[in-house]
C-alpha cells in the first residue's frame, strides 16, 4: 500500500508570487531507502558529541542541490558535450560553451536543469474560450461579403478570407525550466545510454503572473516523492519564494482596518439637517451581470438627478473589466461596484425617483468595444434595502446584415444619442430595434434624515446609533427653551389676575 500511495501521490500546485522570480531559491533533497539500513561505524563517531552525529547521520542520509530561477546547470553529458566547440552548432550551444569555459573549474552536476531556452518541453496550452456566437456571427459575415465587388484578388487572399488562421488572438506568454536527475551510464567519460528523470517542472505564466510546480512541494520525512524506474531513491521539493510574505500581508490587512475605521466613522457620524430640510444616504452596488454575448465586460452608469435634490457623489463612472465565470446553466460576470450617494431636499417634497442608465460593454481581442445592452433603473428614495435584476437590451439597425457586418468590424455604432429614450421610449421616434441581451443585478439601501418645524423625525433606518437620538434631543430642547422665552417676553406685563 505504501509503494502504490508512492507513486501516486504528485500533484501539480499554483502559486501567486509576490516578488520577482529572481528570488526564487528551489531546493531539491535526494536520498536513498537503502541508506536508512546502512550501519555507522564505531570508530567513526566515538569522539564526537551526540548532535554532531546526528548531523553527520543526516548530511550522509540526504543530498541537497539549490537552484535559481532560469539557472542553467549542465549534466555530465552536457559539459562535455559543449566544451567541445566543434559541437557547438547553434546559438545557444555557443553560449553555453562560453559559460563553461569563463568559469574556472566547473563542476558538472547529478542533478542539472532545462531552463526556457533549451525548449526541453513544450509550455502548457491556455485554456482559449471561443464564443460561438461571435464565431456564428464571423462566418456570417465572410459568407455575405462577395471578393468578387473588391477587384483582381489573388488565390492566396481569398485563402486568407476562408481561413480562420488570421484571427490572431491575446496568446499568453509562458516561461519553463525543469529539474533533472541525471541517471545516465558512462564507461571512461562515454555515453552508454543516456537516462534523464524529471524531478520538478515550473511553468511561470507571464500574461497572469501564475507559476505552476510539478510536482508540489512536498516534506521527504512525511511524503517523498519515488522516481520512475530507480524507485529506491526518494525525493523532495522546496521552495522559498523570496521575502517573508507575513509582514506584507499583515501591513495590508492594517490598512484595510484603517480604510474601514475612517469609513466607518464617517458613516456614525450623525448629523442632524437643518431646519426644514432632509437628507438622503443612498449607497447602490452593481453586483454581477449574467448571459450577455462576449467575455471582458465591464458596466458604465450614468445619474440623473431630480432638480428637486441636491446631490453630492460620483453620478458617473464605470466598473472594473471582468472576465466570465462559465457555470452549467450561464455566463456570469463579479463586480461589487458601490456608488455613495448624499441628497437634500426641503421637508414635505416627495422627490421623483432617480434615473439610473446602466450600459453593458464588452471589449473583444482587437481592443474595439461594444454595447452588449443598456437598462435603465428608476431608484425611488424608499428607506431600506432593495435590490433588482434587470433585463438589459441592445438597440440594432433594422437591417439585419448591415448591423452584424458593422458589429464584427467596427463594433457597431451608438444609436442612441440620449439615454431619455430608455426612461420614455415613447416620447421619441427611433429608426432601430431593440435585441434581449443578458441581465443585470444590482441592490441598494436608503437611509433618511429630516427634521422639520415643530417636530423632529429620527433616522428612518433601524441601525440609528444613541449619538443621533441625544443629539435630536437637544435640538427638541432647544426648540423647547426658545418658545417658553417668547411667551415669558410677551405676558412679562400682563397682571397677574
Amino acid at each position: 500500500m505504501s509503494e502504490y500511495n508512492m507513486k501516486y501521490n504528485k500533484f501539480a500546485g499554483i502559486y501567486w508570487p509576490q516578488y520577482p522570480l529572481q528570488e526564487l531559491s528551489i531546493r531539491i533533497k535526494l536520498k536513498s531507502k537503502e541508506s536508512i539500513l546502512t550501519l555507522p561505524k564505531f570508530e567513526d563517531y566515538k569522539y564526537k558529541s551526540n548532535e554532531e552525529n546526528l548531523n553527520i547521520l543526516e548530511s550522509n542520509k540526504i543530498e541537497e542541490y539549490i537552484f535559481q530561477w532560469q539557472n542553467k546547470v549542465f549534466s555530465y553529458w552536457e559539459f562535455q558535450k559543449y566544451s567541445d566547440i566543434y559541437n557547438c552548432n547553434t546559438e545557444m550551444e555557443l553560449k553555453y560553451h562560453d559559460m563553461i569555459k569563463e568559469i574556472n573549474n566547473y563542476e558538472h552536476k547529478k542533478v542539472f536543469t532545462y531552463i526556457h531556452e533549451d525548449y526541453h518541453l513544450p509550455v502548457p496550452v491556455g485554456n482559449k474560450k471561443r464564443n460561438v456566437q461571435s464565431m456564428v456571427c464571423l462566418n456570417d459575415c465572410f459568407d455575405r461579403l462577395d471578393l468578387e465587388d473588391v477587384g483582381d484578388v489573388s488565390n492566396s487572399m481569398r485563402h486568407l478570407f476562408r481561413s480562420e488562421e488570421n484571427l490572431s488572438s491575446d496568446e499568453e506568454q509562458w516561461m519553463s525550466m525543469h529539474i533533472v536527475l541525471d541517471s545516465s551510464e558512462y564507461e571512461d567519460s562515454h555515453l552508454l545510454y543516456k537516462e534523464e528523470h524529471i524531478l520538478v517542472s515550473l511553468y511561470h505564466n507571464v500574461t497572469y503572473n501564475y507559476l505552476i510546480v510539478t510536482p508540489n512541494i512536498n516534506d521527504i520525512e512525511y511524503n517523498a516523492y519515488c522516481i520512475e524506474n530507480q524507485p529506491e531513491i526518494e525525493y523532495g521539493v522546496e521552495i522559498e519564494f523570496g521575502k517573508e510574505s507575513g509582514s506584507e500581508l499583515v501591513e495590508l490587512l492594517n490598512n484595510l482596518l484603517r480604510k474601514w475605521e475612517k469609513k466607518q466613522k464617517k458613516l456614525l457620524s450623525f448629523v442632524m439637517p437643518t431646519l426644514g430640510r432632509k437628507k438622503f444616504f443612498v449607497t447602490f452596488e452593481i453586483v454581477s451581470a449574467v448571459d450577455f454575448d462576449m467575455d471582458n465586460l465591464y458596466v458604465e452608469f450614468h445619474i440623473k438627478i431630480p432638480d428637486d435634490l441636491q446631490c453630492n457623489g460620483d453620478l458617473q463612472g464605470r466598473t472594473h473589466t471582468s472576465k466570465s465565470l462559465t457555470t452549467e446553466e450561464h455566463h456570469e460576470w463579479k463586480y461589487g461596484h458601490m456608488v455613495e450617494l448624499e441628497l437634500e431636499c426641503a421637508t414635505g417634497i416627495d422627490p421623483l425617483p432617480l434615473k439610473i442608465y446602466l450600459e453593458a460593454i464588452s471589449i473583444d481581442w482587437w481592443g474595439r468595444h461594444r454595447t452588449e445592452g443598456y437598462s435603465y433603473l428608476p431608484l425611488t428614495l424608499e428607506p431600506g434595502e432593495h435590490k433588482r435584476h434587470l433585463s438589459c437590451s441592445r438597440p440594432e439597425e433594422l437591417d439585419t446584415v448591415e448591423a452584424n457586418n458593422r458589429r464584427f468590424f467596427v463594433g457597431g455604432c451608438h444609436l442612441i444619442k440620449d439615454l431619455d429614450v430608455l426612461a420614455n421610449p415613447q416620447l421619441h421616434n427611433t429608426n432601430f430595434r431593440y435585441v434581449s441581451t443578458g441581465s443585470l443585478s444590482v441592490r441598494w439601501r436608503t437611509i433618511t434624515q429630516s427634521q422639520s418645524i415643530g417636530d423632529h423625525v429620527y433616522p428612518s433606518s433601524p441601525g440609528a446609533s444613541a449619538s443621533a437620538i441625544l443629539t435630536g434631543a437637544d435640538a427638541v430642547l432647544r426648540q423647547y427653551k426658545k418658545a417658553k422665552a417668547t411667551l415669558a417676553a410677551a405676558t412679562r406685563n400682563l397682571p397677574d389676575n
